[in-house]
């Protein structure tokens, strides 16, 4: 059961927290998220994590439901399944790819995603689900660029693999076992 949403700038698109609390599908005060800050790994990314934060406590996510991941340690698929949601904020994709694969948790995260761990991706936590990065997640078969301006890829379908998806900060890719589209 597949939830995945990339995203540029989390749930500034009120549109994207309700779409995660309808599909999480549980009381919000019982939601638990891994929260990886990995990406943020210089001063203006950092300035950022506090943004991400909100968004999950602006939604009714418990403070003390969110339990900080820096990726450094490995963490078993038991452990991992014991939470709804990962949610990655941005900063370098490349650096939060290497992070990922130095301990080896890509193939525990993708097992837990395939489960049902909703998946968040916050501009480089999106892009690592896509082939924007060496040794990716391989969630699509796109590369995708964050915060466009122009060149927009239109709401609906994702285009055919290989092909850019470039998102506004007001749009997400979403997929699912059943759907891979761009939504507001």
């Amino acid at each position: 059961m597949k939830r995945i949403l990339l995203t540029s700038t989390g749930f500034d698109n009120k549109n994207f927290e309700k779409k995660f609390l309808e599909t999480i599908d549980k009381p919000v005060e019982t939601i638990k998220v891994v929260f990886v800050p990995t990406a943020a790994n210089d001063d203006e990314s950092k300035e950022v994590i506090p943004f991400c934060r909100l968004d999950l406590t602006n939604a009714g996510i418990l403070a003390e439901n969110i339990m900080d991941y820096n990726l450094d340690r490995p963490m078993s698929i038991d452990e991992l399944m014991q939470y709804d949601a990962i949610y990655f904020c941005g900063g370098s994709e490349t650096y939060l790819m290497e992070a990922i694969n130095k301990i080896g948790f890509a193939p525990v995260l993708l097992q837990a995603v395939e489960k049902g761990l909703f998946y968040i991706g916050v501009s480089a936590g999106s892009m690592i689900a896509t082939t924007s990065v060496p040794n990716n997640l391989g969630i699509i078969g796109n590369p995708l660029e964050p915060h466009c301006e122009s060149n927009i890829t239109p709401c609906g379908e994702l285009p055919a693999e290989g092909e850019p998806i470039n998102i506004s900060d007001n749009q997400a890719v979403w997929i699912t076992d059943e759907t891979a589209v761009i939504i507001e």
